[in-house]
Parts: structure tokens; C-alpha cells; sequence
């Protein structure tokens, strides 16, 4: 009775012992083909496009917003209501500027073609002295 218990007990540890290293071996399997995976994709191509659309109001903004944003590709969205623009970051191997554009058109803005970014100079950092008529960079 002692030698079968004895036995049985070396034999579960036997088996417990090689079943860890089985595992073991199936997560560096794993790992080098996600390793091999992620290498073997291409990184994403993120693409910037500012359309200038005739909003409204901020209900246009917000139904923009809140559309556009879940369209497949789009990683970020900047509305301006006063400069009347959308600017969208996006996954060119997702979409395309062609289908960004008809989805806001979809929405019912007009979009009155693409606003090309001034060489030099970042728009967001550009402001308007109204009173003196001059531009100021920050």
C-alpha cells in the first residue's frame, strides 16, 4: 500500500514537473510568433486633412463631433465653429480623405474644399491683433 502511494505521488510530480515545462515552452512559442506578427505588419500611415465646412452652430459642431469621430480610421478630431474648419487625423490604410468628406456631407454640411496648412508657420499657435491688423506667432 506504502509503494503504490509512494508511486502515484512520484508519478503526479513526474507529470506536474513536465507539464510546466510544456507550458512554459507554448508561451515562448507564443511570444515569437506575436513578436514575428507585429513585425511583419506595416506601422500605421496617419494622414492629416482640414476641410472647410459651413457649420452653423455648436449643434453642428457637436452632431460633427459626435458622428465623424467613430468613422472607421479616424485617431483625432479638431472642430473650429469660428475658423468653420475640421481637421481629422487619420489611418490611410483605414480611409481616405474622399470618404471623410462624404461622410460630413452625409451629416448635411456642405464641405467648400481642403484648407492647406501655411508652410512655416502652425495654426495653432497664429493669432490675429484685430485692432492693429497683425499677425503674431507664439
Amino acid at each position: 500500500m506504502k509503494k503504490t502511494l509512494i508511486l502515484t505521488i512520484a508519478a503526479l510530480m513526474t507529470l506536474s514537473v513536465s507539464s510546466h515545462y510544456m507550458f512554459a515552452a507554448d508561451i515562448n512559442e507564443t511570444s515569437s510568433f506575436t513578436q514575428s506578427y507585429k513585425a511583419s505588419r506595416k506601422k500605421a500611415e496617419i494622414k492629416e486633412v482640414i476641410f472647410n465646412v459651413q457649420l452653423h452652430c455648436e449643434n453642428c459642431v457637436k452632431k460633427v463631433q459626435e458622428n465623424i469621430a467613430f468613422e472607421k480610421g479616424v485617431k483625432d478630431l479638431k472642430i473650429s465653429l469660428e475658423d468653420q474648419t475640421v481637421a481629422i487625423k487619420y489611418d490611410a490604410a483605414k480611409t481616405s480623405e474622399e470618404v471623410l468628406k462624404a461622410a460630413i456631407v452625409k451629416l448635411g454640411y456642405p464641405v467648400n474644399g481642403k484648407v492647406e496648412k501655411e508652410q512655416g508657420l502652425d495654426r495653432e499657435k497664429v493669432t490675429v491683433d484685430a485692432h492693429h491688423h497683425q499677425i503674431r506667432t507664439h
